[in-house]
């Protein structure tokens, strides 16, 4: 294990390619810790959801269920935020449009730099197959200026060169298996969003021509005479 660990440092102190690839698992490890903290983040809000809107829209308070959007994390918030307000008469158009646009911007938030852990999963087994063809190609151009051969020093250079390959598989790996794992989080995020956004929608669009009773209401507001429904060109709210 010593002489492993020795052989390797020895490879970093020489071989730039070596430094390349550990540098490029330090960051890949980087990434990956950034998108796990930022789908924890999503997980929660998507519980704070279920309380602080879904359940408010359920029971017909749209008011409360916007002003509960403000406990939600962003960007899951915006989706429910942009329906509501033009639920609410209080932005021009359609909520079902407005709910899918912010929708899709939420997954794709949750789903970027992941290109990152995909794209070192694929390069860097040629990365360390690169740094293994050019040691053995220095291994031979030192035999061939030494005048000096034989198994023992042509296995010597080769397992020193061999190196740099096991170390961009060992990437690779480290790559691939974060990328799988957070693009099923990420997967996940989408799907739960999907279906609150959903529920969220259709409530907006059974409610949409029902006269909201006021004690529905917070104190304070205004009594709208209906609620637009999400594809259909929506009347403004009481004045």
């Amino acid at each position: 294990m010593s002489s492993t660990f020795e052989l390797l440092l020895a490879h970093l102190q020489e071989d730039p390619l070596m430094i390349l690839m550990m540098l490029t698992s330090v960051f890949i490890v980087a990434v990956a810790m950034e998108r796990l903290l930022m789908m924890v983040r999503g997980f929660w809000a998507l519980r704070a959801v279920e309380g602080r809107i879904l359940s408010p829209l359920r029971a017909g308070r749209f008011e409360e269920a916007r002003l509960g959007c403000r406990a939600v994390g962003v960007p899951i918030r915006d989706v429910f935020a942009a329906g509501l307000d033009r639920a609410l008469g209080k932005v021009k158009g359609d909520p079902g449009m407005a709910i899918a646009r912010e929708q899709r911007r939420a997954t794709a938030v949750y789903r970027n730099w992941l290109w990152i852990l995909g794209t070192a999963g694929a390069l860097m087994p040629f990365v360390g197959l690169l740094g293994t063809v050019v040691g053995v190609m220095g291994s031979f151009r030192a035999i061939g200026e030494s005048g000096q051969g034989g198994f023992a020093v042509v296995s010597s250079g080769i397992s020193q060169a061999l190196i740099a390959t096991a170390v961009g598989l060992f990437v690779a790996l480290e790559a691939v298996i974060l990328f799988n794992f957070l693009q099923n989080l990420a997967g996940s995020i989408s799907r739960r969003l999907a279906y609150a956004a959903d529920e969220a929608l259709e409530l907006i669009r059974v409610r949409a021509d029902a006269p909201v009773p006021a004690a529905a209401l917070l104190p304070g507001t205004v009594t709208p005479t209906h609620i637009p429904a999400g594809g259909e060109n929506a009347g403004s709210a009481a004045k």
